[in-house]
């Protein structure tokens, strides 16, 4: 697999993103890419077509680069893809100077909107631009078998629609529980900042917490919103690591998270420490574990701890 650069993430929305989207933009890319969000969608939606969504850095990001050469660039794909999907390229280049100042902030305002954590990614939407599938990297597959994972995915939103077709039957709880296994096909943070309407709903529907879907996703948006926050915290404390671990424990003393946002917050530290001491480091780490096991951080842990400290 090839490396994923990293891109700063933030579960905030920008303030206008919605007026920044309406503004004018060159509609299409080379070989039947769009780079118009509002047009991709009016197309998937006049063609009946889910939009296939690249998230990328054409001329700095090595995996980008090969995915574009393997892949979107093939015949199999170029004649494949069209068929069950709206082309939609957002491109973050170096070189800027054949991209509008709009199709500049698109990118912006769109990278935080679908929580773009590296590039490549793709994500697969409805034609209203709900994701429902998303891969990040280039696994090196060729353009035929790429093409034939993409086409494969038409089942997941056939499993979506299903759920939310269900919830549009039922009444309170059991609705709840139809939009929540509806969105259970995407990430949390995806969920929250991209199918935010059907969130509250579910929130209001289980008011009193008898499916624990209220507490569940109430403490989905906590964790999200203590992210960005740690994120601000670790830039406040500078170049300087002791600056960066007193602004961590500071977050964590005032916010008092628990579950994976703590977890995500000792991750951190551990990373921090682990330049200097390794053995505050691994203590970070085996308490951020033990935290949510199961979790994308969890794992992520288990791996840095048998890789790093397996001998002590």
């Amino acid at each position: 697999m090839n490396s994923i650069h990293k891109l700063t993430r933030k579960a905030a929305l920008a303030v206008g993103a919605a007026a920044i989207l309406s503004l004018p933009l060159k509609s299409q890319a080379a070989d039947g890419w769009l780079v118009d969000f509002e047009k991709a969608k009016a197309q998937a939606a006049k063609e009946g077509k889910s939009i296939l969504m690249e998230f990328t850095g054409s001329d700095w990001c090595p995996p980008c680069i090969q995915l574009e050469k393997n892949v979107l660039s093939q015949e199999a794909f170029k004649t494949g893809a069209p068929k069950n999907f709206i082309l939609l390229k957002l491109d973050s280049p170096r070189d800027k100077s054949k991209q509008t100042p709009e199709e500049i902030e698109q990118y912006k305002v769109l990278s935080k909107q679908y929580a773009v954590q590296g590039v490549p990614t793709i994500f697969l939407t409805d034609a209203k631009g709900k994701p429902y599938w998303q891969t990040v990297g280039y696994s090196g597959d060729p353009a035929d078998k790429y093409v034939a994972n993409l086409n494969a995915q038409l089942a997941t939103l056939a499993k979506r629609d299903a759920a939310f077709a269900k919830a549009e039957k039922a009444k309170g709880a059991e609705k709840a529980k139809h939009l929540a296994e509806g969105l259970s096909l995407v990430s949390n943070e995806l969920a929250l900042n991209t199918y935010s309407d059907e969130v509250a709903e579910i929130i209001k529907l289980d008011a009193d917490n008898k499916a624990g879907l209220k507490a569940k996703f109430e403490g989905l948006k906590n964790s999200v919103e203590f992210k960005s926050e740690l994120e601000a915290a670790m830039r406040s404390g500078g170049a300087d690591p002791k600056g960066v671990l007193a602004a961590i424990d500071k977050l964590i003393d005032e916010k008092k998270p628990t579950g994976e946002a703590l977890q995500e917050a000792l991750f951190y530290k551990g990373s921090i420490y682990f330049r200097d001491d390794k053995a505050k480091a691994k203590a970070a780490l085996l308490e951020a574990q033990k935290l949510a096991p199961n979790s994308d951080t969890g794992q992520r842990i288990n791996d840095i701890l048998d890789r790093f400290f397996k001998e002590e």
